[in-house]
């Protein structure tokens, strides 16, 4: 038999964590979902707990051996942390997820904050109409941010192309 104290406890218990799982930052959508990461590949693909590979939507970041390519790396393993939510767009020609990332505790656009900090390219020809981006992106490189400090900097799909 349980004390009144027992049950109370557990009752507590069980309410605060239910409260806890449903309780996402604003801005995030419904149909996103909250996952574990693994591990940062690079600047614009993470690899989630259970190995599924992610390539950001609507971004494209220097290459990991390409001028800044290790500090876009670091800029979204800083954003991501150890989880994120998640909107799976679409699947790419890999077979890799392609999502939308939102900050757990935060809410905000890790695809759009990427870009807005000057650590990606907008890449329009996979998300032409988000002119949010297009903005973020005229914006870093009008203020000289991050890959944008650079005179001349090279797009990853022309260096990749080399």
């Amino acid at each position: 038999m349980r004390s009144p104290l027992t049950a109370a406890v557990i009752l507590w218990f069980v309410v605060s964590h239910i409260a806890v799982a449903d309780d996402r930052p604003s801005g995030i959508p419904d149909e996103a979902k909250y996952v574990k990461v693994d591990r940062i590949t690079d600047g614009d693909t993470i690899v989630l707990r259970g190995s599924t590979r992610v390539r950001l939507h609507g971004i494209d970041t220097p290459e990991r051996d390409q001028p800044y390519g290790s500090k876009a790396t670091a800029a979204l393993e800083n954003m991501v942390e150890t989880s994120v939510y998640i909107v799976e767009v679409d699947t790419d020609r890999y077979g890799r997820m392609v999502g939308q990332l939102y900050h757990s505790t935060e809410g905000y656009d890790i695809n759009a904050s990427m870009v807005c900090a000057g650590h990606a390219w907008w890449y329009e020809r996979y998300a032409k109409n988000n002119r949010a981006m297009a903005s973020c992106q005229d914006d870093a490189k009008e203020a000289g941010l991050g890959l944008w400090a650079d005179d001349d900097p090279m797009p990853p799909w022309e260096w990749r192309r080399r």
